[in-house]
């Protein structure tokens, strides 16, 4: 009779279990992660671990997350589908967005691939696995993030406040039940976002020719009419070369109106944003000082004005003349020198909650000197100046090395730039080509 019920057991055990296999998935914009997938009635179920997300960011922000979102089922990866032999396809979630997804399973391998709202697709690709086992050692991983956060952080004061100890006190308890580097990124940026300073995340490493070389679509021209053009910025990762081509296209087309794009624009570096900068305005401008942690360290406050003295000017350059400068002394002050040609017409600027970085000082330069118009949304208050370090096998860590203070003293990291006219950022470009043509 005992043996008659364990093997009964065996089998109910067996058939729960039927069809699962582990996965070690690989995508090449993010992290390595693990998921068990399930095959049972004609269905495939793919999840990280169970209750991840809540072990991670506790039980009180996962409620109200999970309040607050539509997304059926709130763990780090979850996706479930009809499966046709090895064939699948159905909704995957990540975190709290979902989106369309296909499938196929052959061999040892699982190839997914996401379907964006752009309609493009993005290609995951997992091997089989045995077993689910720490991909590497978190607790070491996070002891490197922490030595290197206090080198190198420009707020070194941020170092004695309870909010670094109490980051660091959960990392490492957490670090015992990491068992991917997305669990890894998931556990940083959940905490990590809630300092007082931006540009300050984990993402995993590119090769060293993608992180150099210039992005050849970081920027178009559509042109509206002939009075009329709308130059769209992605990013600020084109070369100097790259934005003074458009430029020329602008400045040979004579145009009236130039409405510059940035919605939506991350930011990127000065190397593309200096030359249209200097493109439109038609005398020098301070656009602003970066202190470094050596200011910081001696005088515990912002600097004025009067204060620019102490600092290293900087009117161009490559990237790394800038950071040479920007760590040295006390920091650098950017000084924009009008070009030799200049747009005569009206500048109208679009943003949103999602025009950062890099866009901001140039937002706001051209606001505060009244060269420009900007319509949209509040921007997101990211601006700071960072670097990034290199961790273990494939982690990279960017810290911001000096803070921004804009010439009349005003702090946008975490506050962002006020519109001169707000508008909804998908009606930004419609309400903008209205006041031009009723003009």
């Amino acid at each position: 009779m005992k043996k008659t019920n364990i093997l009964l057991i065996i089998i109910l055990f067996s058939n729960i279990c039927f069809g699962q296999e582990k996965w070690l998935i690989k995508n090449p914009n993010s992290f390595d992660y693990y998921i068990t997938t399930e095959i049972k009635d004609g269905e495939i179920i793919g999840k990280t671990r169970n209750n991840a997300l809540k072990d991670i960011v506790g039980g009180f922000k996962f409620t109200m997350a999970k309040m607050a979102t539509s997304v059926k089922y709130p763990e780090i990866v979850y996706f479930k589908g009809p499966i046709n032999e090895n064939v699948f396809d159905g909704n995957f979630q990540m975190i709290f967005s979902q989106k369309k997804f296909k499938g196929l399973i052959k061999n040892d391998s699982i190839l997914i691939t996401l379907i964006e709202k752009d309609s493009s697709e993005t290609k995951i690709n997992g091997i089989k696995i045995k077993e689910i086992k720490p991909i590497r050692d978190y607790k070491k991983t996070f002891n490197e993030i922490f030595a290197l956060t206090e080198k190198n952080i420009y707020n070194q004061s941020f170092l004695k406040s309870k909010h670094w100890r109490k980051f660091k006190k959960r990392m490492l308890k957490l670090s015992s039940n990491i068992n991917d580097d997305l669990e890894l990124q998931i556990a940083f940026s959940a905490f990590a976002r809630d300092f007082p300073f931006s540009h300050y995340y984990l993402y995993k490493s590119q090769p060293e020719n993608e992180n150099k070389s210039a992005n050849p679509n970081f920027a178009n021209i559509s042109e509206i009419n002939s009075k009329t053009c709308v130059l769209k910025v992605k990013s600020f990762s084109g070369s100097k070369e790259q934005m003074d081509s458009l430029i020329d296209i602008i400045d040979n087309k004579k145009y009236q109106n130039l409405i510059i794009d940035l919605r939506n624009n991350p930011g990127g570096n000065h190397i593309s944003a200096f030359p249209l900068a200097e493109y439109i305005i038609d005398k020098p401008i301070i656009a602003g000082v970066f202190p470094n942690k050596n200011w910081y360290k001696e005088f515990d406050r912002t600097p004025n004005q009067e204060d620019y003295s102490k600092f290293t000017e900087f009117s161009g350059g490559t990237m790394d003349n800038w950071f040479e400068i920007a760590i040295k002394n006390y920091g650098t002050y950017f000084k924009v020198i009008p070009s030799k040609k200049h747009f005569n017409g009206k500048v109208f600027i679009l943003t949103n909650n999602k025009t950062a970085s890099t866009c901001e000082p140039f937002v706001y330069g051209l606001k505060l000197h009244k060269y420009a118009t900007i319509i949209g949304e509040h921007t997101a208050g990211a601006m700071l100046s960072s670097n990034e370090f290199d961790l273990e096998n494939g982690i990279t860590l960017r810290i911001p090395l000096n803070d921004y203070i804009t010439y009349s003293g005003e702090r946008i990291d975490k506050k962002g730039i006020e519109p001169n006219i707000e508008v909804e950022s998908g009606k930004a470009l419609e309400y903008t080509l209205g006041k031009i043509m009723n003009n």
